[in-house]
C-alpha cells in the first residue's frame, strides 16, 4: 500500500510538471546504508527520482557552467531484522558540468527535506521523522540523454530534536533525460 502510494506520488510529478519538462529526468538508485553499531545488520535502500531543471537563474548560473534542478524523490529502505521505512523527499540540485561529446562529467550537490515514515531506523533513532536529505554526487552523462553515477547522502535533523543519529547512504544510480 505504501510503495503504491510512492509511486503514486511521483507520477504525478510528470502531470504536474507541464512545460518544465524540458530537461527532464527520470533515476532509480540503489543505495547502501550502513549501522552505527557494529554487528548490526546494514540496510539498504531503492530510490526512484523525478527531477526537472529550472530554468529561472540560467543567466547568472551558465557562466559558471552549474544548472540547478529540482528532484522529487520517494525511497524504501530495507534492512533483513528491520522494519521497511518509506522516505519521500524534495531537494535543489546544482550541478557542475564538464560537458564534452559524447561523455560529460559532473558533480552535484543539495541539501532538501525528507520526511521518514518511521523515526527509528536500523540501529538509529533519527529524532523526527522531518530531515535535512544532504546529496553529494559524481558521474557521467553519456550521449546527453543516459546519467550513471554514484552518490553519498546524509540524513540528519540538525540537533533540532533531542536525538539525532542520523544516516548515510552510499550508492550507484541511473537516470535517463529527456
Amino acid at each position: 500500500m505504501k510503495l503504491s502510494i510512492s509511486m503514486l506520488f511521483i507520477a504525478s510529478l510528470f502531470f504536474f510538471s507541464g512545460a518544465c519538462t524540458a530537461s527532464a529526468s527520470l533515476e532509480l538508485a540503489y543505495g547502501f546504508i550502513p549501522t552505527k553499531e557494529s554487528g548490526s545488520t546494514n540496510g539498504n535502500s531503492w530510490r526512484v527520482s523525478y527531477s526537472h531543471k529550472i530554468n529561472h537563474f540560467d543567466n547568472f548560473l551558465n557562466d559558471y557552467n552549474l544548472n540547478l534542478r529540482l528532484e522529487f524523490s520517494t525511497q524504501k529502505g530495507h534492512a533483513n531484522n528491520a522494519s521497511n521505512n518509506y522516505v519521500l523527499s524534495i531537494n535543489p540540485i546544482f550541478q557542475y558540468l564538464w560537458q564534452s561529446e559524447p561523455v560529460s562529467l559532473f558533480v552535484e550537490f543539495g541539501i532538501g527535506a525528507a520526511y521518514f515514515e518511521n523515526s527509528y531506523y536500523l540501529d538509529r533513532n533519527l529524532g523526527a521523522n522531518w530531515l535535512f536529505e544532504d546529496k553529494l554526487g559524481v558521474g557521467v552523462i553519456i550521449n546527453r540523454h543516459h546519467r550513471l553515477g554514484v552518490f553519498f547522502m546524509h540524513y540528519s535533523n540538525a540537533d533540532l530534536a533531542s536525538h539525532n543519529d542520523g544516516a548515510d547512504s552510499i550508492g550507484i544510480n541511473y537516470g535517463y533525460i529527456w
